[in-house]
């Protein structure tokens, strides 16, 4: 066996409504469920029961329900215990590594899986595939069981996976060991891969700069804590864990890379421990108070207005100045803004069109935007006129040919300017979310000074 799945299916709702709104395709008066209450159920089916796939359904068997009515009995039995709504049913598949497996032993196979694991309860329809190079059996179980009513519980990849390792082994078919349970997103994976800000790279860039400075795992804690991050390293865990504030979920360390397992961590703090430098003692003494010189983050905050906004927000995250961007520590942006951090391209097209038409308001932004919106009309119109007079009879080659060219031409203009209308509308939303973040932490930073300045006069 080389894979082997199981998803709900539920219905569509917006096929079903429009579908449902057409009297000439109700079918089944006498019931008080309509057969597009079934609609993806049909599907479904039909998909399994395809003959360019199975051979004309020589590979297609129900246990407990006949193939050529398989819908009809799943819908019955749902009827039965006035149970039509939610989960529909349960589509799965087991696909076999091997190229020279029989289409009879892989139907074989599927029924006794599908046997061992629903038979008692459930009608379950299997199918055999022979449409790819790899031959892979199909499962429908109907959501309700014909027993008592209930619903499917069986629906844990986990939980029935090792049956079909133990009937595959049976005759001979290969197995996956030690499958992983869960895979890294495909978008998330291209884009930690391209040097992307992920919710990945930004944990491990977190943790290599608190590990760097830890000699133990408290110390790895509070130094993880000082960056926004909450560390479960519970050693009665199996998993260490690394979440970061506003994050929904926390990620396993062990899926950071080999760098990052429980002993690997382990490990590094130990190495810490051994290139500790001892400098002489020196005795106590005031630190002379400093004095905090104007920076260019004084001068982009005194801007003020949305285009200063945004070019303070871009140089907290990292990207200004231009020349800094390449060196950003994104382990030290700030909790609250690292989430844009993987919005840098919309958050640089929004401040080049405010920096580009000098808008500095919201009144400005809206009136730029109606002014869009007008030539928007105008063009739009101006297209319209000139698909009519292509319509009309008696027009030479170079007349019609310079008429596409102009249509051509104001479609492109029309995209552009719908692109900075959409722009417009979420500055509008954004500014605020970032006016409201970049006030949390100035104050946040303000507490944090009137607590160093503190600490400088008790040391005084």
């Amino acid at each position: 066996m080389a894979v082997s799945k199981l998803w709900p299916l539920t219905v569509r709702l917006a096929t079903v409504l429009d579908y449902a709104a057409n009297p000439e395709k109700t079918t089944k008066a006498k019931s008080k469920y309509s057969n597009a209450d079934y609609q993806a159920l049909r599907d479904v089916v039909n998909y399994v029961k395809d003959g360019k796939k199975t051979e004309q359904e020589l590979f297609c068997q129900g246990i407990n329900c006949n193939p050529s009515t398989a819908r009809e009995q799943f819908v019955t039995v749902k009827e039965q215990f006035d149970k039509p709504d939610g989960i529909q049913a349960y589509h799965g598949y087991l696909s076999f590594k091997e190229t020279d497996i029989t289409p009879e032993l892989a139907q074989h196979i599927g029924m006794e899986f599908a046997n061992s694991v629903w038979g008692k309860r459930h009608q379950v329809l299997v199918t055999t595939h022979l449409n790819t190079e790899h031959l892979h059996c199909h499962f429908v179980i109907n959501s309700v069981s014909f027993v008592d009513g209930k619903r499917c519980r069986e629906t844990s990849w986990f939980k029935f996976y090792k049956e079909a390792d133990r009937i595959c082994e049976k005759y001979g078919i290969s197995t996956i060991k030690e499958p992983e349970r869960y895979h890294d997103a495909k978008h998330l994976t291209m884009k930690d891969k391209a040097g992307m800000p992920t919710r990945y790279n930004l944990a491990r860039s977190a943790l290599d700069e608190a590990i760097a400075m830890s000699h133990n795992l408290k110390q790895l804690e509070y130094r993880l804590s000082e960056m926004g991050y909450a560390f479960g390293c519970n050693p009665k865990r199996k998993y260490w864990t690394i979440k970061g504030k506003g994050d929904e979920r926390p990620i396993r360390l062990y899926r950071l890379g080999d760098e990052y397992t429980k002993d690997r961590i382990t490990q590094r703090l130990i190495e810490n421990r051994d290139s500790i430098d001892f400098v002489p003692f020196q005795p106590k003494s005031c630190r002379p108070k400093q004095y905090r010189l104007t920076t260019r983050s004084d001068r982009i905050g005194r801007m003020g207005g949305l285009y200063g906004l945004y070019l303070y927000y871009c140089y907290r995250l990292g990207y200004l100045p231009r020349y800094r961007a390449g060196q950003q520590n994104n382990a030290r942006v700030h909790y609250l803004f690292k989430e844009d951090l993987m919005k840098i391209d919309e958050l640089t097209k929004q401040v080049t069109l405010l920096g580009k038409h000098h808008i500095g308001t919201s009144e400005q932004l809206f009136s730029y935007k109606r002014s869009v919106e007008e030539q928007i009309k105008t063009l739009t119109a101006d297209r319209t006129h000139l698909r009519n007079e292509i319509r009309k009879v008696n027009r030479t080659d170079a007349e019609l040919s310079q008429a596409r060219t102009s249509i051509s031409a104001l479609s492109e203009k029309l995209k552009e300017l719908r692109r900075e209308v959409k722009l417009c509308e979420d500055i509008a939303v954004r500014s605020k979310v970032i006016e409201e973040k970049v006030g949390a932490v100035r104050a946040e930073e303000e507490k944090s000074k009137r607590k160093e300045n503190r600490n400088y006069e008790q040391r005084r």
